[in-house]
Protein backbone atom coordinates (compact mmCIF):
# COMPACT_ATOMS: atom_id res chain seq x y z
CA UNK A 1 0.00 0.00 0.00
CA UNK A 2 1.53 3.36 -1.12
CA UNK A 3 1.17 5.59 1.94
CA UNK A 4 -0.06 9.57 2.14
CA UNK A 5 3.69 10.50 2.31
CA UNK A 6 4.72 9.33 -1.12
CA UNK A 7 1.48 10.74 -2.41
CA UNK A 8 2.35 14.08 -0.90
CA UNK A 9 5.85 14.16 -2.47
CA UNK A 10 4.08 12.78 -5.89
CA UNK A 11 1.21 15.72 -5.95
CA UNK A 12 4.29 18.27 -4.24
CA UNK A 13 6.56 17.90 -7.04
CA UNK A 14 3.64 18.23 -9.44
CA UNK A 15 2.92 21.39 -7.82
CA UNK A 16 6.02 22.63 -7.94
CA UNK A 17 6.87 21.63 -11.16
CA UNK A 18 3.67 23.68 -12.47
CA UNK A 19 4.32 26.45 -10.56
CA UNK A 20 7.92 27.09 -11.70
CA UNK A 21 6.81 26.97 -15.49
CA UNK A 22 4.35 29.08 -14.86
CA UNK A 23 6.55 31.80 -12.90
CA UNK A 24 9.05 31.08 -15.63
CA UNK A 25 6.22 32.55 -18.23
CA UNK A 26 5.03 34.95 -15.69
CA UNK A 27 8.54 36.53 -15.88
CA UNK A 28 8.91 36.37 -19.78
CA UNK A 29 5.30 38.36 -20.00
CA UNK A 30 7.16 40.83 -17.75
CA UNK A 31 9.86 40.87 -19.89
CA UNK A 32 7.71 41.25 -22.92
CA UNK A 33 9.07 38.45 -24.92
CA UNK A 34 7.05 35.62 -26.71
CA UNK A 35 3.54 37.26 -25.00
CA UNK A 36 1.02 35.27 -26.85
CA UNK A 37 2.80 31.89 -26.10
CA UNK A 38 3.77 32.90 -22.15
CA UNK A 39 0.26 33.84 -21.75
CA UNK A 40 -1.17 30.61 -22.38
CA UNK A 41 1.40 28.50 -21.25
CA UNK A 42 1.28 31.12 -17.55
CA UNK A 43 -2.37 30.82 -17.25
CA UNK A 44 -2.68 26.60 -18.25
CA UNK A 45 0.45 25.90 -15.77
CA UNK A 46 -0.93 27.53 -12.86
CA UNK A 47 -4.42 26.36 -13.50
CA UNK A 48 -2.46 22.45 -13.25
CA UNK A 49 -0.56 23.61 -10.18
CA UNK A 50 -4.15 24.83 -8.56
CA UNK A 51 -5.89 21.51 -9.39
CA UNK A 52 -3.21 19.38 -7.96
CA UNK A 53 -2.49 22.05 -4.68
CA UNK A 54 -5.82 20.43 -2.81
CA UNK A 55 -4.30 17.27 -3.05
CA UNK A 56 -0.86 18.00 -2.27
CA UNK A 57 -2.76 19.88 1.09
CA UNK A 58 -4.64 16.80 1.91
CA UNK A 59 -1.80 14.40 1.77
CA UNK A 60 0.33 16.51 3.50
CA UNK A 61 -2.04 16.59 6.58
CA UNK A 62 -2.62 12.81 5.94
CA UNK A 63 0.80 12.05 6.37
CA UNK A 64 1.27 13.48 9.59
CA UNK A 65 1.17 10.89 12.12
CA UNK A 66 -1.68 12.51 14.22
CA UNK A 67 -3.45 13.25 10.59
CA UNK A 68 -3.94 16.51 11.84
CA UNK A 69 -2.88 20.52 11.96
CA UNK A 70 -0.85 20.14 15.12
CA UNK A 71 2.13 21.64 14.63
CA UNK A 72 3.09 25.17 13.46
CA UNK A 73 4.86 24.75 11.30
CA UNK A 74 2.11 22.52 9.27
CA UNK A 75 -0.29 25.38 10.20
CA UNK A 76 2.36 28.02 8.28
CA UNK A 77 2.09 25.98 5.36
CA UNK A 78 -1.47 25.62 5.06
CA UNK A 79 -1.97 29.40 5.41
CA UNK A 80 0.36 30.22 2.96
CA UNK A 81 -0.63 27.46 0.49
CA UNK A 82 -4.15 28.93 0.98
CA UNK A 83 -3.02 32.61 0.63
CA UNK A 84 -1.55 31.50 -2.76
CA UNK A 85 -4.46 29.60 -3.62
CA UNK A 86 -6.68 32.19 -3.29
CA UNK A 87 -4.20 34.92 -5.37
CA UNK A 88 -3.62 32.08 -7.94
CA UNK A 89 -7.23 31.77 -8.84
CA UNK A 90 -7.76 35.94 -8.98
CA UNK A 91 -5.06 35.68 -11.53
CA UNK A 92 -7.17 33.23 -13.34
CA UNK A 93 -10.40 35.10 -12.75
CA UNK A 94 -8.82 38.50 -13.98
CA UNK A 95 -7.26 36.73 -17.53
CA UNK A 96 -10.33 34.77 -18.59
CA UNK A 97 -13.22 37.50 -17.47
CA UNK A 98 -11.06 39.78 -19.57
CA UNK A 99 -11.43 37.27 -22.87
CA UNK A 100 -7.98 37.76 -23.91
CA UNK A 101 -4.31 38.28 -23.13
CA UNK A 102 -3.21 41.21 -20.36
CA UNK A 103 -1.63 43.98 -21.22
CA UNK A 104 0.74 45.76 -18.63
CA UNK A 105 3.06 44.54 -15.87
CA UNK A 106 1.09 44.27 -12.61
CA UNK A 107 -1.21 40.91 -14.02
CA UNK A 108 2.10 38.61 -14.87
CA UNK A 109 3.67 40.17 -11.40
CA UNK A 110 0.63 38.72 -8.94
CA UNK A 111 1.00 35.98 -11.11
CA UNK A 112 4.52 35.45 -10.10
CA UNK A 113 4.12 36.04 -6.25
CA UNK A 114 1.54 33.51 -6.34
CA UNK A 115 4.30 31.24 -8.09
CA UNK A 116 7.15 32.60 -5.78
CA UNK A 117 4.65 31.84 -2.85
CA UNK A 118 4.19 28.21 -3.76
CA UNK A 119 7.91 27.30 -4.17
CA UNK A 120 8.33 29.38 -0.64
CA UNK A 121 5.98 27.08 1.20
CA UNK A 122 7.31 23.86 -0.79
CA UNK A 123 11.15 25.04 0.42
CA UNK A 124 10.26 25.17 4.00
CA UNK A 125 10.03 21.53 4.00
CA UNK A 126 8.33 18.83 6.11
CA UNK A 127 8.69 17.06 9.25
CA UNK A 128 10.92 13.96 9.79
Amino acid sequence: MISAGTFHVITTELVVGMFALAGIAYLLLVLDKKRETADIVAHWAMLGGLLALPLTIMFGIYANPTEQISNQLLANKVLLSFSALGISVGVLLNRWLNKGPISGRLHPSIGMVACGMILLVASLGGMY
